[in-house]
């Protein structure tokens, strides 16, 4: 749980004038696309590539959240990487 909350720290610093609503649910999208990449085999550094790229023009402003987003994704324990992760980081998020 640390280390969640340091990732959203960390997402939160740079992003502080975002609406929070828009912020959780926008970083949530990127826990989720970091599960498919690892679920895929794919490195960590390719994940944050191939995510960071597929980002749309309104959420460029979020790239700089996919390096932590994806880094703690990626500690997790494999039987965990299911759509719930998504979820749970938004709920996680709007706790906050």
């Amino acid at each position: 749980m640390v280390r969640f909350t340091l990732c959203l720290t960390l997402l939160a610093t740079p992003l502080a004038a975002q609406d929070s609503t828009q912020l959780c649910k926008v970083s949530a999208e990127i826990a989720g696309a970091a599960v498919a990449e690892r679920s895929s085999g794919h490195k960590p550094e390719v994940a944050v590539k191939t995510i960071s790229d597929d980002l749309s023009a309104d959420k460029a402003a979020y790239e700089g959240a996919v390096q932590p987003i994806v880094e703690w994704v990626y500690t997790l324990p494999s039987d965990q990487l299911t759509a719930e992760v998504a979820v749970a980081y938004e709920t996680a998020c709007l706790a906050q």
